[in-house]
């Protein structure tokens, strides 16, 4: 494994109040490695169409949205740039439920689902390939 290489450098004016020496900084250059940040994968366009209710689980620490077809646990709120545009538009909607005791936590994940939509982080097509990409039209 190779090691990036570091160097000294000495901040002249700086001095330790203890031992009266110049203190001295270690820097390591930035790596060029890109981060990685895992996304779950993507939920079909109109996945939510037939949208009952959803939420908030405490007990397994998720939420769940309940549709006619089927159920979805997320697990994080990391998971909501999962959806397409129309789909977390459902979602912000309609109000999650859970009890009193857990709202704080419930609430979290509506104010989640109002940042991916503010900051355009949902599923959308596009125009060229048709594929999916995260990330609406920038304005």
């Amino acid at each position: 494994m190779k090691y990036a290489k570091s160097y000294v450098k000495k901040n002249r004016g700086v001095r330790d109040p203890y031992t009266g020496r110049t203190i001295k900084t270690v820097i390591w250059p930035s790596t060029k490695k890109e981060k990685i940040i895992p996304v779950a994968p993507k939920f079909p366009k109109g996945v939510l169409k037939n949208f009952q209710f959803w939420a908030y689980d405490p007990k397994m620490d998720e939420t769940v949205i309940i549709t006619i077809e089927s159920a979805y646990h997320l697990g994080d709120t990391l998971d909501l740039i999962s959806f397409h545009e129309e789909d977390i538009k459902i979602l912000n909607q309609n109000q999650i439920r859970t009890n009193e005791q857990y709202e704080v936590s419930a609430k979290s994940w509506t104010s989640d689902v109002v940042n991916v939509i503010g900051l355009r982080l949902y599923v959308v097509a596009t125009p060229l390939t048709g594929e999916s990409a995260i990330g609406g039209p920038s304005s």
